[in-house]
């Protein structure tokens, strides 16, 4: 468990908590989870994943690393602890995350000039806190159009990621798309997080209404997703038999 916690790598830390968890150590259970977490994830930090657009297409989706919910939060790695608490403050308007965005905007593999948009918050207000600061970072950038103004509000739905029941909130439902961003072709979608990718492809569906094109998708973070115990303990043994094998 003291390696697990102070291993100078992931890959040093997995191998503390699995190993204490393997010699019995219950605690290490959600400790080593969130260590392996690429391993019970399709999606990978940091590399371009299919994404399904929700029109029967595939696109790129980055995400800079995993996104831990409060209630595993202190049980992540020192790398994934940081990256959560970031989301939450950048949601806030407080962080700047535009580095973050910048490397993983990079690892889309796209080329060419693109159009930047950003994902529809509960209200104006939200919209412009969270994404006000990043567009003029990004816009530095000449690759990069941020279009700011791509939709105008006209009204007010509650917030997604403190609503207890997310199916039943349209990210559509509060916003209409601006003439200034109709038709453009190139276009990748910016959110905070992803969990299901449902929000995304409602409103890239949306977009593809008024002729917008998006050919990527960039998320700071991605929700973890702990799997059960067995699934854990399976991996663990797994993981161990492959190092005495080698």
């Amino acid at each position: 468990m003291i390696i697990g916690q102070r291993g100078a790598s992931i890959e040093e830390c997995e191998w503390g908590y699995r190993n204490a968890l393997l010699a019995g150590e219950q605690k290490a259970m959600m400790f080593y989870a969130c260590a392996a977490m690429r391993k019970f994830m399709d999606e990978q930090p940091l590399t371009p994943n299919a994404f399904e657009n929700g029109l029967g297409e595939t696109i790129p989706f980055v995400f800079y690393d995993y996104y831990l919910p409060m209630r595993i939060r202190n049980f992540g790695t020192e790398d994934q602890r940081d990256l959560s608490w970031l989301v939450n403050e950048f949601k806030e308007g407080k962080r700047d995350a535009s580095e973050y965005y910048l490397t993983a905007i990079a690892k889309l593999g796209l080329s060419g000039n693109l159009t930047i948009l950003f994902m529809p918050c509960s209200n104006e207000r939200n919209y412009y806190l969270r994404f006000c600061s990043l567009a003029k970072q990004l816009g530095r950038y000449r690759e990069l159009t941020p279009e700011m103004y791509s939709m105008t509000y006209i009204a007010h739905r509650k917030s997604k990621h403190k609503s207890m029941d997310r199916s039943k909130i349209s990210v559509t439902s509060n916003i209409v798309v601006d003439a200034n961003v109709v038709g453009k072709r190139n276009c990748v979608l910016i959110d905070d997080v992803c969990t299901t990718g449902d929000s995304i492809r409602t409103h890239i569906a949306e977009l593809q209404a008024y002729g917008v094109r998006v050919v990527g998708v960039v998320c700071l973070g991605r929700t973890a997703r702990i799997p059960n115990r067995d699934k854990i303990m399976e991996q663990a043994k797994k993981d161990s038999n492959q190092i005495f094998e080698t």
